[in-house]
């Protein structure tokens, strides 16, 4: 599966695509220590269900971030790099940080997006989960990655996940270089300060926003917000955490439901 990439800003932004179909959806990246491009069959398997009715797009962050590259930045270097692409109008998906993104691409872009749909985020940084985010930083810059690997994990995931899983997910995040690190840290950073609280009524594309009662980064109450602001559709979990996109067995029926609507 090859990796494409078109330049912006004097770096390189990856992304790969799969199928081809005329709806487009678009994946943007969550924090992550190590590039998501790294595996992507398994994206393109937990997507299977959408082969018949989209071509997806996995778009990475770009290869070299500066420092002090804020939300709004990746947003623009992201909205850039479609437009790069020839894509006229979207669907957009993921997570956290991802949502973040794509939270400032529809304010500013309106006319590009026909969908959001919107898993664990925020539009807004409180204290909490700005502690939680100076914690992973303060361990990468001491580069304790064992000890990052598992505060991220059980950040996000449930204790019926951590217990299934716990080797592999630690595992995950083997061999991390000092590039790939000191990226991590300035996008970590970026998260702390993020607020656009006040600008979320503004997004007028329809929306679908989706937590867990149990999410211990984002709480639900946020994407009860976001729904009420946009005027859009909400579903709020009883289980699971953070990563209730990973957890939950039904959350691509979810998203193909309010896609096909």
């Amino acid at each position: 599966m090859d990796i494409k990439s078109v330049l912006i800003n004097n770096s390189e932004m990856e992304y790969i695509e799969f199928w081809n179909w005329k709806k487009v959806l678009i994946i943007i990246p969550w924090l992550s220590i190590k590039s998501i491009l790294i595996n992507p069959e398994a994206i393109e398997s937990a997507f299977s269900d959408f082969i018949n009715d989209y071509k997806i797009y996995l778009i990475d962050s770009l290869k070299k971030v500066p420092e002090n590259y804020s939300i709004e930045e990746m947003a623009e270097d992201t909205y850039k790099t479609i437009k790069e692409i020839w894509i006229e109008t979207c669907n957009i998906f993921w997570a956290s940080q991802g949502w973040m993104i794509a939270q400032c691409i529809a304010i500013n872009h309106p006319d590009l997006i026909e969908k959001l749909i919107l898993w664990s985020t925020t539009p807004k940084v409180g204290k909490k989960s700005e502690l939680i985010f100076s914690r992973r930083i303060d361990l990468a810059k001491n580069n304790k990655i064992e000890e990052l690997n598992k505060t991220m994990a059980s950040d996000i995931y449930s204790e019926e996940t951590l217990k299934q899983f716990w080797e592999i997910i630690l595992n995950m995040n083997k061999d991390v270089s000092d590039e790939e690190l000191q990226k991590f840290i300035i996008l970590a950073e970026s998260i702390k300060y993020f607020n656009i609280e006040d600008k979320i009524k503004n997004i007028t594309c329809k929306t679908l926003a989706i937590s867990s009662k149990k999410d211990k980064i984002f709480w639900k109450e946020w994407a009860e917000i976001i729904a009420k602001k946009t005027n859009g559709k909400l579903y709020i979990y009883e289980e699971y955490s953070h990563a209730v996109y990973d957890e939950a067995p039904d959350f691509r029926t979810k998203m193909l439901e309010f896609l096909k609507e």
